[in-house]
């Protein structure tokens, strides 16, 4: 096992300080464990998943191998600023506090690391090829959507990474919709056939529709109709459409109330039971999050760090009669903007959110406004939704394709729409 990771390491360390483009490629089919034949997080060290974890690290000390540096990209270093300041606070509060020890918090700030990735691509942007890598994303989210659908015909040749006994887990549906919004340029853009191109979108959809995200499907629903239907050529609002759009939403909906039996019964119900805390899901996760609540209402202002679940700091809060994995740490997948609190509490959390928007939302703005940073706009103000039910900011899953998203806009930031068809020959 230590030769294949030392193997791993290396190819990956060779590519990475020589090879840019291929090591974005590289990390990115790595992320998605190899397409589901050979996950990195199997690289155990001492009871310590280290393969992606060392990945990161690998990208981060290669930034240092850069040959001829140039001026960073316009609007890059304010992130990084970010980058870099979070996980430094989120690895020193807690030992500086004696939440916990220095090995602790580091092992604890493993998913923070993959933020490096932003960082790597800025630093190499001359030398990466982003024809390639959206076209990769494109490949690699339709490798996912056909998993999805041959888990319903055909289970047993689902990649076993991914395979799982009720349902399919590529645990990146986030690039299917971002996926999307690519293909959506061209369609906007009129590079490619039209009905190949709302052929692809449609089945993209469909395993956005299996992966069961509700949420992420719903958005990136919205922003499909908003970019291709409410935006014009000139990416101006036509709000004679906006209008129409809106007044036959309301009429579909006042029809489906009227004439679908049950219906309008049935969302008082739903409501009801979201309201006053009576729907079983919300329970259980209510339930499983009220020691996170009490942990943020103990430090509400600036958080915890990185606290790993063998710290001393959670013996304080840890349920001792819990039987879920959901109620064994401070931070899962699924935990939203209860994980931000408690990394970085009100103020952390709030300066980055803030952070990151102004930078994500560009392509709303008059002054970088063209088809790539709107489209990568509309995928990365999803996050916003999404991260309610679903840790987008912190985890892998949300953390990487919002990378690609948002190099996406900084390298179209400049480019007026006339530009577009230039660029791409």
């Amino acid at each position: 096992m230590i030769v294949i990771l030392l193997g791993f390491y290396g190819f990956a360390f060779l590519l990475a300080a020589n090879r840019p483009n291929s090591f974005v490629l590289f990390y990115l089919l790595a992320s998605t464990k190899f397409l589901g034949f050979i996950d990195p997080a199997s690289f155990i060290v001492g009871g310590i998943e280290v393969g992606y974890f060392g990945l990161n690290l690998v990208a981060l000390f290669c930034i240092f191998f850069k040959k001829d540096w140039v001026v960073l990209p316009k609007n890059s270093i304010v992130i990084i600023l970010l980058i870099l300041v979070l996980i430094f606070y989120g690895i020193l509060r807690p030992i500086l506090n004696d939440y916990s020890s220095v090995k602790q918090a580091v092992i604890a700030s493993k998913d923070a690391w993959y933020y490096v990735i932003f960082i790597y691509l800025f630093v190499y942007y001359d030398n990466i090829d982003i024809n390639q890598l959206m076209k990769f994303v494109k490949w690699v989210s339709i490798y996912f959507t056909i998993n999805y659908c041959l888990f319903f015909v055909v289970p047993a040749i689902i990649p076993p990474a991914y395979s799982h006994i009720s349902h399919v887990r590529t645990f990146f549906p986030t690039y299917i919709s971002l996926a999307i919004f690519l293909y959506l340029i061209e369609l906007k853009m009129g590079t490619e056939k039209p009905l190949k191109t709302y052929a692809l979108i449609s089945f993209l959809f469909l395993g956005l529709i299996f992966a069961t995200h509700s949420a992420l499907t719903i958005m990136t629903l919205f922003g499909t109709v908003l970019y291709l239907f409410v935006y014009n050529e000139d990416l101006k609002i036509k709000r004679d459409i906006l209008i129409k759009f809106t007044a036959i939403g309301i009429f579909a909906i006042a029809l489906a109330l009227l004439y679908v039996n049950g219906l309008y019964q049935g969302i008082i119900d739903k409501a009801n039971s979201i309201l006053y805390s009576e729907d079983l899901a919300l329970q259980t996760r209510d339930l499983y999050n009220k020691f996170r609540w009490d942990a943020i209402n103990d430090e509400p202002i600036f958080g915890y760090g990185y606290i790993h679940q063998s710290s001393k700091l959670m013996a304080q809060f840890k349920l001792v009669a819990g039987d879920s994995a959901f109620m064994e740490r401070f931070t899962v997948v699924d935990s939203g903007y209860v994980d931000l609190l408690i990394k970085y509490g009100y103020l952390g959390t709030g300066i980055m959110l803030f952070t990151l928007c102004r930078y994500f939302m560009f392509g709303f703005f008059k002054k970088y406004k063209n088809h790539m940073t709107l489209a990568m706009s509309l995928y990365l103000v999803q996050y916003l939704f999404i991260n309610y039910t679903w840790s987008v900011y912190t985890f892998s899953h949300g953390i990487i394709p919002g990378a690609i998203a948002f190099y996406i806009i900084i390298m179209y930031q400049d480019y007026k729409i006339e530009d577009y068809n230039t660029v791409q020959e």
